[in-house]
């Protein structure tokens, strides 16, 4: 079978990504798959008075916030996010907060971010969950478009494509197919799917899993829904 083919549609100037690193580990793993996604990684101190990064803003914003947290670092990173968010020369900025996943467990974690990276994550993850923020803020533009065969994802425009025909997918559709495509040949869990595709803060049956792969199977049609592989007593695998 044919490998995964990502093509640029224009070329991008380079981006600063500010990083604020509350949990050293996860700032480095952070600033490697930001400079693989073509970002410059810029730490900022964690003691910078808003004055300061107002002023760092203004003369040379970023394109988009990570914070790097711990799990006992939840209240922090909300509140990091927060002033961050008030600064008026980051309102349209996406916040993104990387954490652990025991972090999860605490009450309301991480409720102020823009979105919420779970280690561990692949650049193309991160990719996505930058460019969903910027999407929701309506800041994206031109992005990438992954052709796997016949198979062709946009993930400026949500759209899907088979041989160059669109089909209809449900927003939870494409975003289980763009985690699958995103992440070939690992073995994820019902419940693994369930907190990295719907979401920490979701709170359904996994059968909701079974549902949306059978529907993403249908769709695929028959030269691609083999795809996605039944892991008996385990859950899916996305092969290449």
């Amino acid at each position: 079978m044919s490998e995964p083919r990502r093509t640029r549609r224009r070329s991008e100037p380079v981006k600063d990504a500010w990083v604020y690193p509350f949990d050293n580990a996860l700032a480095d793993v952070l600033a490697d798959d930001l400079r693989r996604l073509g970002y410059t990684p810029v730490r900022r101190p964690l003691d910078a008075t808003p004055e300061l990064e107002r002023a760092a803003a203004s003369s040379d914003p970023p394109a988009v916030v990570l914070i790097a947290a711990g799990p006992a670092e939840p209240l922090r990173a909300n509140s990091l996010a927060s002033d961050l968010r008030a600064l008026g020369e980051l309102h349209e900025n996406p916040i993104l907060i990387a954490t652990e996943v025991a972090a999860l467990a605490t009450e309301n974690p991480f409720t102020l971010a823009d979105d919420v990276l779970v280690a561990p994550w692949s650049a193309d993850e991160l990719a996505m969950r930058i460019f969903r923020a910027a999407h929701r803020l309506g800041l994206a533009g031109d992005g990438d478009v992954v052709r796997l065969g016949g198979l062709e994802i946009d993930f400026t425009t949500y759209q899907v494509a088979i041989d160059g025909t669109p089909v209809d997918f449900t927003y939870m559709e494409y975003e289980l197919l763009h985690f699958f495509v995103t992440h070939p040949n690992h073995v994820f869990s019902r419940e693994a799917l369930l907190s990295r595709v719907w979401g920490y803060d979701f709170y359904g049956e996994t059968r909701t899993v079974d549902v949306h792969v059978r529907r993403v199977r249908a769709k695929l049609g028959i030269e691609h829904a083999g795809r996605i592989r039944t892991v008996r007593s385990v859950g899916y695998r996305f092969e290449r």
